[in-house]
């Protein structure tokens, strides 16, 4: 069938398909436990605000890390960095298991550990992302990304649910972080294959940004519109998870329930890697604020099983598409901006760094009006923060010698 034929320019290269493989091991780690430390949290206290903190810190820790090891990951190259990420990552889980419910009591440590670990890994990634991929198969890459995250999403959460389950109080817990751990020691070994990167400029830019922004006056706007998707992202960390739980009582059924909700996620993946195309972007990015924003009204009626559901599953339908169309969106920018490929690690940090500032920002505002589980707010700060998500499409503007390309073809 056509619809299943891939044109020769899509094909993926050998080093692209290491990357995704040794990309799911890690995020099958992370997704045994990246939702039960919040409810384990939870269980320990009983606090959004604790939860709350803890997500903040960690995202503001990511974020300033972020920024600062770029001068790192551009000398020591992005491979070394990506492996650093993997590294804390699984010591990150080695201090849950050895302290276990003692974590309470240095969560601040714990979430600064948390923050550094994951700033490197994805420094790491995203750089690499870029040097495996071209504009012809970049979408078919984020498409698949999705696919093999969300399966690995899939199945983590409902393994962790049901060994959970299994045992009394929260001794299950820390047999989860142990299996979360051997996972990041798998994906060590796997990131050994990856080829090392040749980079000839070791020099960091960052000190051209204002003059970059001089000249590509759009590119501003980019970085704004990470900032706005990272708005509810914070959020979604770790509210959701723990509506689920108060609604259930069961870690297992949250489990289960994430399995439905990340299916729906895998379906619209695969259709995006499937039919996406770079020039429908501005399309791709209206309807994703629109579903996003859709999701959160039905927690208006009330905080219920069947508003929540709903919730989620519409939510996780529109997601990748947003993710996906201005991650291929902002990548055009590497390739556009005066010193091209030799900023593309600067590109990075600067996409992690103010997304996570975003996310740390709606963090703030949810803890603002809502430090408990409040039926009244809730929705209403969730509406707020995806109806903010319309001005993403506003803020994507393309390059200017994109416009001018255009002008010529027109």
């Amino acid at each position: 069938m056509k619809f299943f034929q891939i044109s020769k320019e899509k094909i993926l290269s050998n080093q692209a398909i290491i990357s995704l493989v040794n990309h799911a091991i890690f995020q099958f780690g992370n997704s045994l436990s990246i939702i039960f430390i919040n409810l384990y949290l939870w269980r320990l206290t009983e606090s959004l605000l604790i939860n709350g903190l803890f997500n903040l810190i960690a995202i503001l820790s990511q974020a300033l890390t972020t920024f600062v090891i770029g001068k790192m990951a551009k000398q020591k190259g992005k491979l070394a960095i990506y492996r650093y990420g993997i590294f804390l990552t699984a010591l990150f889980y080695l201090c849950i298991i050895i302290t276990q419910e003692s974590m309470v009591q240095y969560f601040y440590l714990f979430a600064l550990l948390r923050g550094m670990a994951q700033s490197a890994y994805w420094l790491g990634y995203f750089t690499l992302v870029y040097e495996v991929t071209n504009n012809n198969n970049r979408h078919r890459y984020l498409g698949w990304n999705q696919i093999t995250m969300q399966s690995a999403n899939l199945i983590g959460p409902a393994a962790s649910g049901a060994i959970i389950g299994m045992y009394s109080g929260l001794s299950g817990y820390v047999i989860v972080f142990s299996f979360a751990f051997v996972m990041f020691l798998v994906a060590t070994i796997g990131s050994l294959k990856m080829k090392k990167e040749q980079f000839h400029h070791k020099q960091y830019y960052m000190k051209y940004l204002p003059l970059i922004l001089k000249k590509q006056p759009n590119f501003l706007k980019a970085l704004i519109g990470w900032f706005i998707i990272g708005f509810p992202q914070g959020i979604m960390m770790y509210v959701p998870a723990i509506l689920l739980y108060t609604i259930f009582l069961q870690e297992s059924t949250v489990g289960y329930l994430n399995v439905g909700f990340l299916s729906l996620s895998i379906i619209s993946s695969y259709i995006i890697s499937r039919v996406a195309n770079i020039e429908s972007t501005k399309r791709y990015l209206y309807l994703s604020a629109i579903g996003l924003t859709l999701s959160a009204t039905f927690l208006l009626w009330n905080i219920s099983i069947w508003t929540v559901v709903l919730f989620m599953c519409i939510s996780h339908i529109f997601k990748p598409l947003q993710a996906n169309a201005y991650a291929a969106y902002y990548f055009q920018w590497i390739g556009n901006i005066p010193l091209k490929q030799n900023f593309r690690v600067e590109s990075v940090v600067l996409r992690e760094t103010v997304t996570n500032l975003g996310r740390g920002f709606g963090i703030i505002i949810f803890m603002i009006f809502s430090t408990e589980i409040n039926p009244t707010t809730i929705p209403w700060i969730l509406i707020l923060l995806m109806g903010m998500q319309f001005l993403i499409p506003m803020l994507a503007k393309l390059p200017n010698r994109e416009k001018m390309y255009e002008r010529k073809v027109g």
